[in-house]
Order: C-alpha cells, then structure tokens, then sequence
C-alpha cells in the first residue's frame, strides 16, 4: 500500500512543484517591473520638480543681461557689443547668483558666448534683443565755422593740438572754457538723441579734431539654456 501511495503521489507532486515554479517567476517578473515603473515614476517626478527651477533661473538670466543696469548694456535690452565679447562665465555667475551651482549657456545669434558644465538638456528660454556696436568716426573741424553734427553719439572727444580755441559750445551751451586756451583733448557728453551744433569762440582758430561714436545696432537672439 505504501507503494501504490508515493507512486500516487508523485504526478500531483510534480505539478505542484511546477505551479511553485511558474509562481515565483511571476513574482519575480512584477517586483522587476514594479521596481522599473517605480523608477521611472521616480525620475519622471524629480524631472517635474527640477523643470519650474531651471524655467526661472533661466528666465531671470536672460532678464538680468539685458537689463538697463547690467554691464553687458548700452540701455534696456540693447547690449553693448564689446562688453558681450569680454564675457565669461564667472561674470555670469556673479551677476546671476541662481547660477552657481548649475551649467549653462548663453547664445547671442549664432554663436555661443559663454559656456559652464554640460547644459544637454534643461531648460531653454529665448528673447529678440539689440546689438549695438559704436564705431568712432573723427572730423578735422575749421575752428572759425564749427560743424553740425548728425544724432546718436553719446559723447564728443576734441583735440586742440592744431587749434587755438577758449571756449566749445554744442547747441549754444558751453561745454568747454579755458581763458588761455584750451589743449591737449577732452571728451564731453551730449544727447545722443539731438542733432548737434557744435561752435568755437569767436577769435578761435585752426583745426579741431571731433571725434564722435555713432552705434549701429542689430537684431539678435539671445539664447539662455540652463540644466542643472
């Protein structure tokens, strides 16, 4: 009998060892994809919580470059080309704070200006701006006629060296007087937004140079992608 019972139970022995088996592979194969669906929930979430960050610091760079008080503008969002060819990264850095311990890209056109870290991905935010580069232009001015000049020059610079001049006035304001006669050369501002007059004394003489720095300015983009 006890023979006829082992060899009995040997069938469903066999079946419930398989169905053991089949049972562990399956729970196995749902921790494996549990543990995949949490890690993705898990990246997917810390992705969304990174977004909001990068968004604004990427959002506040591009606003503080181009701000009236920044060193890389002539104004509001009009940069001034030379100081945007100076810039680095540290620069950036110290007058963004947000920065410090992200990578980032500043892109003006089609090149890249300053570059941090690896910023592959993260957060990209665009703005149209204005390039303004001055290219100084000088003028030898009879002292006994003066010249009339044309607008958008912030500054003239006048040299005396080939002049005998006491006094310089732009649009009838004096801007210059010296009563044994002025030398060497000074540089004074004007209104970049008005057509300039500019005369000598009466008893002047010579040639005056007059320097002016008119600024040409382009349409750019500016690029700001930021990835921490």
């Amino acid at each position: 009998m006890t023979d006829s019972r082992q060899h009995e139970a040997g069938p469903h022995h066999e079946r419930g060892q398989a169905t053991l088996v089949s049972l562990t592979v399956a729970v196995v194969f749902l921790v494996a994809g549990l543990t995949v669906a949490l890690g993705a929930a898990a990246t997917a979430f810390a992705g969304a919580q990174r977004a909001p960050v990068e968004r604004h610091a990427a959002a506040t760079t591009g606003e503080r470059l181009v701000a009236a008080d920044s060193p890389l503008t002539r104004r509001a969002n009009v940069l001034n080309a030379s100081a945007v060819e100076e810039l680095t990264a540290e620069r950036v850095r110290q007058h963004v704070p947000t920065l410090a311990e992200t990578s980032f890209r500043v892109r003006l056109g089609d090149r890249t200006v300053v570059e941090r870290g690896t910023p592959d991905g993260g957060i990209t935010v665009r703005r149209i701006v204005l390039v303004a580069r001055q290219t100084p232009r000088t003028r030898e001015v009879n002292a006994t006629t003066g010249i009339t000049l044309p607008r958008r020059t912030g500054r003239l610079r006048l040299g005396f060296d080939d002049a005998t001049v006491r006094r310089v006035r732009v649009d009838g304001r004096v801007v210059l007087a010296r009563s044994d006669g002025l030398r060497g050369t000074a540089t004074v501002p004007v209104s970049r937004l008005a057509t300039l007059r500019v005369t000598f004394d009466p008893a002047a003489r010579g040639t005056v140079t007059v320097t002016t720095f008119p600024a040409r300015t382009r349409k750019r983009l500016l690029v700001v992608t930021v990835d921490e």
